[in-house]
C-alpha cells in the first residue's frame, strides 16, 4: 500500500477526521488562550478565565464549520445544529474551564500550558460520541 492510499483510507475514517479538527480547534484556542492569558494576567485575576472565553468563542466556531461540512459532513441546516452544537460546547466548556482548570491551575498549582491540554484530553471522547450520535447524526428516513 502506497502513502497515499494510507492517508486516504485513513482520512475516509470519520473518528481520524475528528481527532484532526479537534487538534486545529484546539491548537487555535491553546494559542489564543496562552496568548491573552500572558497579556492580561497583570491587569486582572481573572485574566484565565476571560483568555478562555475568548478563546473557546474563536476555536468554537473553527470546530463546528470543519466538524460540521468535514468530519460528519451534515447536510441537515446548519441552525439546528449550532444550537445543538453549542448546547454540548458550553457544557463542556464550564466543566474545562469551571472545574477542571479552576481545581489544576489554583488548587493543584498545575501551570496552564500543562492543565488545558489535560482539561481537554478529559472531554474529548465525550464530545465525539454527542457530536456523532446526536447533533450531527444522519436522521433515519
Amino acid at each position: 500500500m502506497t502513502i497515499k492510499k494510507l492517508i486516504e483510507k485513513l482520512l475516509a475514517a470519520q473518528s481520524v477526521r475528528y481527532l484532526i479538527s479537534s487538534c486545529v480547534a484546539f491548537a487555535a484556542d491553546y494559542a489564543v488562550l496562552l496568548a491573552l492569558n500572558a497579556v492580561l494576567s497583570g491587569a486582572t485575576f481573572l485574566s484565565m478565565e476571560l483568555s478562555a472565553v475568548i478563546s473557546f468563542a474563536i476555536s468554537s466556531q473553527l470546530n463546528f464549520w470543519i466538524n460540521r461540512r468535514w468530519v460528519f459532513r451534515s447536510e441537515k441546516s446548519p441552525l439546528p445544529e449550532l444550537g445543538g452544537y453549542y448546547s454540548l460546547a458550553l457544557v463542556s466548556f464550564s466543566v474545562k474551564t469551571f472545574v477542571l482548570l479552576e481545581l489544576e491551575v489554583r488548587v493543584l498549582k498545575i501551570p496552564l500550558a500543562i492543565a488545558k491540554p489535560l482539561a481537554e484530553a478529559v472531554m474529548f471522547a465525550v464530545n465525539y460520541f454527542v457530536q456523532k450520535k446526536i447533533i450531527f447524526g444522519r436522521r433515519r428516513k
